[in-house]
């Protein structure tokens, strides 16, 4: 049947009906229903707060410092005989509540002396108190060694 469609002299004609029908289709209701599904709030980011990008220093990158202490500690990421430097840390905001803080420990080497190893945190903060950690979420933890952390 279908070699006499391909075949007869009606198969131009078939052609045209199949390319309207598609062009029907595509106008009514695949194009519609794309158009309302890119239209709806499951593609659209909640935007909590407007915040300076880049480099910053505030309450909320002091706090995601304290979180990625602490989450470095529960999870046994601080290096042995290792403690905080608080001298100063950097931070970025990167929007939506998302900053990457870098900071430093203390290392203690027997018979090395003491040395630092940097360390990133990416860092979500979600909403909410800012010093309830169940308000914020720890998205990476990476340290680098002493001569990769002072090449600024």
């Amino acid at each position: 049947m279908i070699k006499k469609l391909v075949k007869g002299k009606y198969s131009l004609f078939f052609l045209l009906i199949f390319i309207v029908v598609l062009y029907v289709t595509l106008n009514k209701f695949i194009v519609p229903f794309i158009i309302n599904a890119t239209d709806s709030s499951l593609f659209v980011e909640q935007v909590q707060e407007e915040e300076q990008l880049g480099k910053v220093s505030n309450d909320r990158t002091h706090a995601a410092l304290g979180q990625c202490k602490v989450a470095m500690k529960n999870d046994g990421l601080l290096p042995e005989q290792g403690n905080f430097v608080d001298d100063g840390y950097e931070a970025w905001a990167l929007g939506n509540g998302s900053y990457i803080i870098r900071s430093s420990v203390a290392v203690s080497a027997p018979g090395e002396g003491q040395g630092r190893k940097y360390f990133a945190c990416k860092i979500q903060y979600k909403q909410g108190d800012i010093s309830d950690i169940n308000n914020w979420s720890i998205m990476g933890i990476d340290f680098s060694s002493d001569a990769e952390g002072q090449a600024d």
